[in-house]
């Protein structure tokens, strides 16, 4: 899966994975209105979710662990 990055101000559609525990933190894969993806990465302090930087892979989130049932309430954005 090739990595495709959105220009600003589109919105993610549907999360197709996660969210992963990846080192520190947590990632997701998102779906896009026009059929492309892309990794996003949680931002405790701004308790929302954001570009992921380049360094990261989709290979990477989707072979991840899984966040536990009882950790998804301290990462779910309030929309």
């Amino acid at each position: 899966m090739r990595r495709i990055t959105a220009a600003r101000g589109i919105m993610a559609v549907r999360v197709l994975v996660g969210p992963k525990k990846l080192g520190k933190g947590f990632a997701r894969i998102v779906a896009q209105k026009d059929g492309s993806g892309r990794i996003e990465s949680f931002n405790p302090t701004a308790g929302k979710w954001f570009e992921a930087p380049p360094n990261i892979t989709f290979g990477e989130v989707w072979s991840a662990p899984a966040v536990p049932f009882n950790l998804l309430h301290q990462i779910i954005e309030s929309d």
